[in-house]
């Protein structure tokens, strides 16, 4: 805000201190605010937005660690500076230890007082700005939905972004799989450093190791000065290699060697440059089927897919589909500077029967197309099918419902002809199929199956 003051809260029973301290601060730009106990303090604390606490360590009600603790339960993002005239090493420690930024002993002068406040306030803005600044980013690519599917993503985004190992993210093309690996980055250690993106399947496979290791002058006709691969332009960060499964071989054994040594090559170097980097990958191909046709490496395979997460198609999200698409239909209205829309019931039941090749990014896009076509704020059946069609999808809709009756059909007789084989203990019938006893009980509850039948 243009002309703010930064406020200072002054804590000390020394009425004649607080003076001298709100003259030399009144001077150097601050708002000055006193206390002379614990009490009066924490209420001013609670009812005044104060930037920065003043407190002794000596009141005459409350212990000043005392009113620290509180202050910081109260408001931690709030910086107190503790300030004393038995200055020692214990009592620093222990202020330190309970939150304190800084300590400064009395007699204050006048220089260290203003230096002190002047650098602890540009520290505290910077981790403001770097906390809006991740809550902005974490918004942007903040993972939507509800259904048990997504939330089991979200789970292991949370897991994996504790650590450092390499994450194979699998999944159809559309689903957000670049989306899962910056949410590892934002909730990992490296979130201030760099994320790379680099998708293996747009680039030639001639460039690509120039691409992803760099190269010096002269290492090629062409190479007029030297480049900095996307290797080591992630140092300290997150190199998300999208689309592996297309990477060629020749650049899948060196992308190896970098994972196991730590180390890249500039092309036209000898000497290795030591990196930091953490590696997530992504596929919407069958790497299993890759390494059976000799396409994909084995040991690079192994390598990658130390921690793998699988996202789900929207089909399997089904819970998910109406609010993406009110929130989708929402954000386009917004950005288009467009009256709001709503779906109608039967449009809506319409979309959640679809099976959408494209998933969430057709959503997304359909949503957006319709906002921007359908000029009434209703829309129906007839409206929706004016920008897309729908019939294709929902033959394809019809036709995997009748599959998953007859392979739910055969499920059930399965389960059925075991549980009698076993003579309905659940423990063996369980480990006969291959499941727990829990995941045993859902389907049981599923099929409707019973010990009357």
């Amino acid at each position: 805000m243009i002309g703010h003051k930064p406020s200072i809260l002054i804590v000390d029973d020394e009425v004649k201190m607080c003076g001298i301290l709100a003259e030399i601060l009144e001077s150097g730009g601050y708002a000055v605010k006193s206390a002379h106990n614990g009490d009066d303090a924490l209420i001013q604390f609670q009812d005044a937005a104060a930037d920065l606490v003043l407190l002794d360590i000596k009141l005459p009600d409350r212990d000043g660690i005392e009113v620290l603790q509180e202050m910081k339960r109260r408001n931690p993002a709030v910086p107190v500076i503790m300030i004393s005239a038995f200055g020692t090493v214990s009592l620093a420690v222990e202020a330190l230890k309970n939150g304190a930024e800084d300590f400064l002993e009395k007699p204050l002068e006048t220089n260290r007082v203003l230096t002190t406040i002047r650098n602890i306030m540009e520290k505290t803005e910077l981790r403001r700005e770097s906390q809006n600044l991740r809550t902005e980013i974490e918004e942007k690519y903040r993972i939507h939905g509800r259904s048990r599917a997504i939330q089991q993503v979200m789970d292991m985004i949370a897991k994996t972004a504790a650590t450092n190992s390499t994450v194979l993210i699998t999944g159809e093309s559309g689903v957000g799989k670049e989306l899962v690996a910056r949410n590892i980055h934002i909730k990992s250690r490296r979130v201030t450093k760099p994320f790379i993106s680099v998708n293996c399947a747009a680039l030639p496979a001639e460039l690509i190791e120039s691409e992803l290791f760099g190269y010096e002058k002269g290492a090629f006709t062409g190479a007029y000065a030297r480049k900095i691969g996307q290797f080591e332009a992630a140092n300290n960060g997150t190199l998300f290699l999208d689309e592996i499964g297309d990477m060629p071989l020749a650049a899948q054994s060196k992308v190896l060697k970098v994972l196991e040594d730590n180390s890249i090559l500039r092309l036209g170097n000898t000497k290795p440059i030591a990196i930091d980097v953490r590696v997530i990958c992504a596929t919407n191909q069958n790497l299993n089927r890759l390494m059976a046709e000799g396409k994909f490496r084995d040991d690079l395979y192994h390598r990658i897919n130390v921690l793998t997460i699988r996202v789900p198609p929207l089909r399997e999200r089904e819970d998910d589909i109406q609010y993406l698409a009110e929130m989708f239909l929402n954000r386009a209205c917004l950005e288009h500077a467009l009256p709001p829309k709503k779906i109608s019931p039967e449009a809506m039941g319409t979309l959640m029967a679809q099976q959408w090749p494209g998933n969430v990014r057709q959503l997304k896009n359909l949503m957006e197309k319709t906002a921007i076509l359908v000029e009434s704020n209703l829309i129906d059946l007839e409206e929706l099918g004016k920008v897309c069609d729908l019939s294709t999808n929902n033959k394809k809709a019809d036709q995997n419902r009748a599959i998953d009756g007859v392979r739910e059909e055969f499920e059930r007789r399965h389960i059925l002809d075991v549980l009698n084989q076993t003579g309905w203990r659940i423990g063996e019938t369980a480990a006969t199929l291959g499941i727990d006893r829990s995941t045993l009980f859902r389907k049981m509850k599923k099929y409707g199956i019973s010990r009357d039948i």
